[in-house]
């Protein structure tokens, strides 16, 4: 079926507007709402509630990210090479979805594995893992990031969403570490402890409001944009060969893993440095806010510094200023839980840039390659990219795990020495000041600048108006 054809038989779409911005925004809640929480907690849970060893929750992570090497770039070649129906090429998987990423979600923190031979609950903890991140949530997670390419050519409309997505991922973050910890942990002998139905209550909660996200951006969002139809269509191998030439993507896949590798350490450790620093798991909630609230904050002016300044040059400046946050925090060896709380509010507004700016990043990489080799593969190309990123989250969970282990870490212990305490703390400052530092470095190479993103914009205009005239 040609483009010309499948357009006609697709509905009129209103131009775009709110609604697909909101709808977009809440695409990221949906995604959020389990990512993150399992981010910051399914760790916690895995050691502390199923008595896991730290190593082998680190392994687990690790295997499941080969896994998603083929999951999910199969998921976008899919999405790329489907006819898709009259709701669009990426839109309807968000909604078919929904309900499977929650209860997949959902039992991944069933308390009554605690009991269980330990063969069987590790066993129970891969499988339940690579059920929810390795199939489920991939189908989402790229459908949804792929679909914003399509929505608008526009590149400000474009900018707008990925600052929209940020919005919805801030908020997401903000609830999510506000939220659990004032439900999951209680009092036991005078030490913060979990209590694991309290856990498994909140995953339900939160699971099935994720569901609801789901739905309402596919009530909200339309796509507007016919990838061309080239003469020929490349095999798997040829794209993969061609995106390895590729220095825009390959610079932005390397800052990506190095980006959720430091993101996801702060996640994982800042409930161990609050437990066992801090001695008040609680405060772990208002610890993460300062992640995200200056995500909300700058969502109204990031997509007009990105707009004068450029993207790429907004990011290096952001990142390594919260690098250099993160390594004072190091040196300080802060023991005042506010002080500590204050000086992460200033980082976050390093992190909240990047944040909010990175989707449309990717956006300009797919322009780049348009251009480059005349195809579009929007779900490829962001489900590589994904894949990445979640290379970056199984780096951080694995080595995570394996650094717990090094610093002695003792699943299931209410008290760990002075010199494991010493060593979390080192781990939630130091590591991530430094791979904030290397991920600005390496920025410095990304092609894309502001002038070269308006050029590119100009060219794939004129190439789409020209394609239209021969339609």
């Amino acid at each position: 079926m040609t483009n010309v054809h499948a357009a006609q038989q697709r509905p009129v779409v209103r131009a775009f507007g709110w609604r697909d911005r909101v709808g977009y925004l809440f695409g990221d809640l949906g995604n959020d709402f389990t990512f993150i929480f399992a981010s910051a907690y399914l760790t916690v849970y895995y050691t502390n509630v199923a008595g896991l060893n730290a190593a082998h929750v680190g392994t687990v992570f690790l295997i499941a990210r080969l896994i998603d090497a083929f999951t999910d770039v199969g998921w976008g070649r899919f999405l790329d090479r489907h006819t898709p129906g009259r709701g669009g090429r990426f839109r309807p998987w968000i909604a078919r979805m929904a309900i499977p990423v929650a209860v997949a979600s959902t039992f991944m923190y069933a308390p009554f594995i605690a009991d269980w031979d330990y063969p069987v609950k590790l066993g129970y903890a891969a499988v339940t893992y690579l059920v929810w991140g390795s199939i489920f949530y991939t189908t989402t997670n790229i459908s949804y990031g792929s679909m914003v390419s399509v929505i608008s050519e526009d590149s400000s409309h474009r900018a707008s969403l990925s600052v929209f997505r940020g919005l919805g991922a801030n908020s997401a973050g903000l609830i999510v570490s506000l939220v659990p910890p004032l439900l999951i942990y209680g009092m036991v002998d005078g030490r913060s402890q979990i209590v694991p139905f309290r856990f498994f209550a909140t995953a339900l909660v939160f699971s099935a409001c994720a569901a609801l996200f789901y739905f309402l951006c596919h009530a909200g969002v339309r796509e507007r944009v016919e990838a061309p139809e080239p003469a020929e269509r490349r095999g798997l191998g040829r794209l993969l060969r061609v995106l390895a030439g590729s220095r825009p993507l390959l610079v932005v896949i390397a800052s990506n893993i190095i980006i959720m590798l430091a993101s996801l350490f702060l996640s994982t450790m800042a409930a161990y440095l609050w437990l066992y620093h801090f001695n008040n798991g609680a405060m772990s909630g208002p610890a993460q806010l300062a992640m995200y609230v200056p995500g909300l904050l700058l969502a109204p002016i990031a997509a007009r510094f990105a707009s004068r300044f450029g993207k790429k040059e907004v990011l290096i400046v952001a990142l390594l200023g919260a690098a250099a946050v993160y390594l004072l925090l190091f040196a300080l060896r802060v023991s005042d839980p506010w002080v500590f709380v204050t000086l992460n509010l200033l980082a976050g507004f390093g992190i909240g840039f990047y944040n909010l700016l990175v989707w449309a990043v990717i956006a300009d990489v797919i322009d780049s390659e348009e251009l480059r080799s005349g195809e579009r593969d929007d779900g490829s190309i962001y489900s590589i990219n994904t894949w990445a990123r979640k290379v970056g989250q199984a780096v951080s969970g694995g080595i995570g795990g394996y650094a717990l282990a090094f610093v002695g870490f003792q699943s299931g212990k209410p008290v760990q020495s002075d010199s494991t305490v010493e060593g979390i703390y080192a781990l939630a400052t130091l590591v991530p000041g430094v791979l904030f530092a290397v991920a600005a470095a390496v920025l410095t190479l990304f092609p894309l600048s502001r002038a070269r993103v308006a050029a590119q914009a100009a060219e794939l205009d004129a190439r789409h108006g020209a394609r239209t005239r021969e339609a």
